[in-house]
């Protein structure tokens, strides 16, 4: 009896050791698995989608490309085809098939190697969401373990649904619906059976069984997978050879070019600056963006071509057709570069974005980051501040040499007009058409640069300014992008509104993180916006932009050119009722495009043919109260008569128009040396310190 209790004892005691070291082995290996609650709230990494404004798809952000859908996406032969070659227990086991492990572990025994593995569908999972793929039993208790618990925490609906949503293929694609749309270009929820035994067959080993790589393997893993499938009941037999002689046949989609990844890098850099890595690559947002695919398209191929005709043209020493045959280099090309931005008036969105010529050459955005010199094309700043301080576009003004002394300094300032010649007695409207630059200084000299400086800044540029005389003339360094938006303020009669990118961003449960609606605020009345539009307008029609009208775009537009010293820069911004676009062109390192290179010349002809294929709307101009219109003398800024031999319908703020009448064409046209007395007579009142008397 004794030796009984001491043999009990014995096996108690084993007993209790033995669940002691079961005990402490699974709070061992339990210590750095994840909790019940982790295993219930985690999300597998997806693809953030960008889309356009017409909700097309644009771009991706992604660390591992994947699609995650709900099961009841997945069609019923994909879902058999995994259970059946990989878990045909999946509906009984509770986590572990027992006699599955039992039956590998003597197999494996018999062959001195691994021939069969004993992983559920749910194992694999655990392995694939939270393990690594190493090969030690400590790794696979813990497999074990993990299974269990999620188990415990999910259906089998749903463990098969993260299990599919999970799997890799290769190719860097992850998940079976992403594996759909990258073998046959079709959702998943329409493959058909033999299409789900191939899906299926490739997730084993991507490496060996993808189509991409060896077909007749894959073929043949393939055709187990169906006699598989047959064998569990999930395929009629009857249909097993016919289905097994189907070819493989894969109809990847085809590349689609690169469109817009200058946009796309700025959407980028916001979104990591804002929400994290993470949520830029793991997210699997959605992220509506202001961008017109076919607006982008279009920008990209006109920039490009008309910049591949100026090289050819003018046979540049580099061109980009010679650089794109030498090996990758770090630094940016040096052959001519240009940036294009298409705004929507009403709203402020960038419809489109080009920040060069060559994303992989050169990721520098020459539409966002470069900041260079305007040249004239700063001036309606300086017509919206004298429309405001008493001028109007019949204001007759004196295009000839100036010297001005620099406070403080010693320095003469002398500035010339781009081609070095002088027009004498002009209106302001023919000074601002054919954009005279001694005339902009002389206004400015009149109206005070600090004033032109807060004008810039409340039509919406961004940059620092210095008000010095020569920023009428454009000697302060800005982006294109607020140029283009500050434009859009005279394009909608006075009311700013900010460039927006980015319209909404949607997490992936659907809620919304952001939303940028158009704000709009009035910062010039709009009688003096309209009057700087009409005033603009005669800069495409017959002033320094008149290549626009060759080039066969014929809508109302208005705009204005820009030229900086010795050729370095082209510019041309300019609007219609609903688009505004700004055209920069020039090199990265600054020097000369070639001699005669103007924002006329170069500029303004790509505007004119992109705005030819993207404005649909002929609209006008609608012109506010307040603004009426005057038939001019252009030779003495009076209201015209009959005899004025050069007249012209010009607009103005109500009450500030003309009220006499032409006295020097009433009878007879006015000798020569009358005329010169009269512009002697204007000279000594725009040199005083007054404006003109109105």
């Amino acid at each position: 009896m004794k030796t009984i209790r001491t043999v009990l004892y014995i096996i108690l005691g084993l007993l209790v050791l033995f669940l002691g070291i079961c005990l402490g082995a699974y709070l061992w290996l339990s210590r750095d698995l994840p909790s019940l609650e982790v295993i219930m709230t985690y999300k597998p990494p997806e693809t953030t989608k960008i889309f356009d404004v017409k909700n097309r798809l644009v771009g991706e952000f992604f660390e591992q490309k994947r699609e995650v859908v709900p099961i009841e996406d997945i069609p019923l032969s994909l879902q058999h085809a995994y259970i059946a070659i990989e878990d045909r227990d999946f509906y009984k086991h509770w986590g572990i098939n027992m006699r599955r492990v039992l039956a590998a572990i003597y197999e494996n025994i018999i062959h001195g190697r691994v021939v069969m593995g004993a992983s559920t569908i749910t194992q694999q999972l655990a392995r694939n969401m939270f393990l690594t793929p190493e090969r030690s039993i400590t790794r696979k208790l813990k497999e074990a373990l993990l299974a269990i618990r999620i188990e415990r925490a999910f259906t089998k609906d749903e463990i098969l649904e993260r299990y599919l949503n999970q799997l890799y293929f290769g190719h860097g694609v992850y998940g079976v619906a992403t594996a759909s749309k990258f073998f046959f270009n079709k959702p998943v929820k329409d493959l058909d059976v033999v299409e789900a035994a191939l899906i299926a067959a490739i997730s084993r080993s991507p490496q060996l069984y993808s189509p991409l790589i060896n077909k007749e393997a894959a073929l043949r893993r393939r055709n187990i997978v169906l006699e598989v499938m047959a064998q569990c009941g999930y395929l009629d037999s009857t249909l097993l050879d016919s289905l097994k002689q189907v070819p493989i046949r894969i109809t990847p989609p085809k590349p689609k070019p690169k469109i817009g990844q200058y946009y796309l890098e700025e959407v980028r850099k916001y979104l990591e600056f804002k929400y994290g890595y993470d949520f830029l690559y793991r997210s699997g947002a959605s992220v509506y963006i202001a961008m017109d695919l076919d607006i982008q398209q279009r920008a990209e191929s006109i920039l490009d071509s008309a910049l591949i005709e100026l090289e050819n043209e003018h046979k540049f020493e580099i061109t980009r057709a010679i650089v794109d045959t030498l090996p990758y280099q770090e630094k940016s090309p040096d052959y001519i570069q240009g940036a294009i931005v298409v705004i929507d008036n009403k709203t402020g969105e960038v419809r489109a974005l080009v920040g060069g010529r060559d994303f992989t050459r050169s990721k520098f955005n020459r539409a966002v980051q470069a900041k260079r010199q305007a040249g004239s094309a700063f001036k309606p700043f300086l017509l919206a501040a004298a429309l405001d301080n008493g001028f109007t576009p019949a204001d007759l003004v004196f295009d000839a040499p100036i010297r001005i002394h620099i406070p403080g300094t010693d320095t003469i300032y002398k500035p010339s007009n781009y081609d070095r010649r002088f027009l004498g007695t002009i209106t302001l409207r023919k000074a601002i058409a054919l954009s005279r630059n001694l005339v902009a200084v002389r206004l400015i000299r009149n109206i005070g640069p600090e004033v032109v400086m807060n004008y810039a800044y409340r039509m919406g540029i961004r940059s620092r300014l210095k008000p010095v005389i020569s920023l009428g003339l454009g000697a302060c360094e800005v982006s294109l992008l607020e140029m283009t938006a500050a434009y859009t303020t005279l394009a909608n009669l006075g009311v700013k509104v900010n460039p927006i990118l980015i319209k909404k961003i949607v997490d992936r449960d659907g809620n919304v993180l952001e939303r940028n609606e158009p704000y709009g605020e009035r910062v010039l009345s709009p009688q003096t916006a309209y009057v700087a539009v009409s005033t603009m307008k005669a800069v495409v029609d017959g002033g320094t932009g008149y290549r626009i009208r060759k080039v066969g775009f014929n809508s109302p537009a208005a705009g204005k050119t820009g030229t900086t010293d010795n050729y370095t820069d082209a510019w041309f911004i300019g609007f219609t009722p609903q688009f505004t676009t700004g055209i920069w062109i020039g090199f990265d390192q600054p020097r000369r495009i070639f001699r005669g290179a103007t924002g006329g010349r170069v500029a303004a002809p790509i505007w004119g043919r992109l705005m030819k294929l993207i404005v649909k709307d002929k609209r006008d101009f609608d012109i506010p109260p307040g603004v009426v219109s005057r038939k001019i003398c252009l030779l003495t800024g009076l209201l015209a008569t009959r005899q004025c031999p050069k007249v012209r319908e010009i607009y103005f703020i109500e009450g500030t128009e003309p009220k006499d009448s032409c006295n020097y064409h009433t009878f007879r046209l006015k000798k020569r040396d009358e005329f010169q007395n009269l512009d002697r007579e204007l000279l000594n009142k725009l040199n005083s310190s007054s404006l003109p008397p109105r």
